[in-house]
């Protein structure tokens, strides 16, 4: 993948001699790993890809995952014990003067360990190039990111049938787990959000044991993992008729996704598509109950590095890949979110969740 080592590379503003990108134990592991390596599964823990200005790339791989390891289209060294992977470190950055690193992602011992590897060398943080490297994907990225989107879609839509008065949350959760997998999923992209009734008006609500009422809004948030890729949806439906306040709630909402959808472009900052969506809900009578930002980028992690809020200007770049995620909260009453993941193009968008997004009433 000696294009995604270049990427790195060229977002750098200073010269280096090398890039470490080395995991910790679950859950540290840096998801550029396998990002510059394009190895889909194994965990790789303490494991390392070494990076060079020329788009070379070397693993070090433990033994535990060598013949995963043997994937990567490149050199592989592999080590047995943790004395025999700072000696493998050592050797590989004896001429590197100049070293960056992946701070958003780097435990301090793997930090102290690369230190201690080569001691004369200046450490920089790299984060910023690896997180711009990351946000446009390429084709092998997109055709991931496709299925991924495709799976949670189609698990939705089975889902539906299987959604009554008197299931819990939990259950409904497990269920929609099951429906990816059976479609290929290696498992949910994240821990599933559903919320019933009142807990819908909690953002990152913690999926429990409340079982569906008639009349209750029921929200959910959910992704599937496809080739290490990440979707993330939200759809929001009522049990029952839907009642004019939660109908009202959810056409403001729909009404602001589609406008920042009809707004976004390459070229466009993503800040300004944020306020496209604020301002219309602030204009009706849910004023200041959109409490986050409107999306994020989405790859090999859910939250891929860069969001489109009040406080970040993001252009929009051809290539993109983004969650588009109004919503209104109301405590004591629910909330209601609308989530769809976008591929951005020169002139606007591709869906890639094109699930209804009409108000269900089930």
């Amino acid at each position: 993948m000696r294009e995604r080592v270049l990427r790195i590379f060229q977002h750098i503003e200073k010269p280096m001699d090398a890039i470490v990108i080395m995991n910790g134990t679950e859950p540290h592991i840096d998801r550029t790993f396998f990002y510059v390596t394009s190895i889909h599964g194994g965990l790789f823990e303490g494991c390392v890809a070494l990076l060079h200005p020329d788009g070379t790339c070397r693993v070090l791989s433990s033994r535990l995952e060598a013949d995963i390891a043997q994937a990567f289209r490149g050199p592989v060294e592999v080590f047995a014990t943790k004395d025999e992977r700072e000696a493998a470190l050592r050797s590989l950055l004896a001429d590197s003067e100049s070293i960056g690193i992946n701070g958003r992602e780097i435990t301090y011992s793997s930090y102290a360990e690369i230190e201690s590897a080569s001691p004369e060398a200046s450490l920089t943080d790299v984060s910023e190039a690896v997180i711009k490297a990351r946000q446009v994907k390429d084709d092998a990225e997109v055709k991931s990111l496709r299925r991924a989107c495709e799976i949670a879609v189609e698990a939705f839509e089975e889902l539906l049938s299987y959604i009554q008065v008197g299931r819990s949350e939990a259950e409904i959760a497990a269920e929609l787990t099951y429906l990816m997998q059976r479609r290929g999923a290696s498992g949910p992209s994240f821990t599933s959000i559903v919320a019933s009734g009142a807990n819908t008006a909690l953002p990152h609500y913690a999926t429990g044991e409340r079982r569906l009422q008639d009349g209750d809004l029921l929200l959910m948030d959910f992704g599937a993992l496809y080739e290490g890729y990440a979707s993330d949806m939200t759809r929001t439906i009522v049990l029952g008729a839907a009642d004019g306040k939660q109908r009202r709630i959810y056409e403001v909402v729909l009404e602001a996704q589609q406008a920042a959808l009809d707004a976004m472009k390459a070229g466009v900052d993503g800040q300004k598509v944020y306020e496209v969506a604020r301002n219309i809900i602030d204009s009706s009578e849910f004023k200041d109950r959109f409490t986050h930002g409107l999306g994020h980028t989405i790859g090999l992690a859910v939250h891929d590095g860069a969001a489109m809020r009040a406080s970040e200007s993001l252009l929009l770049e051809k290539g993109m890949a983004m969650t588009v995620e109004p919503g209104v909260y109301l405590p004591g009453f629910g909330g209601v979110r609308i989530e769809d993941d976008v591929l951005i193009t020169d002139d606007g968008v591709e869906v890639l969740t094109p699930a209804t997004r009409e108000l269900l009433e089930i």
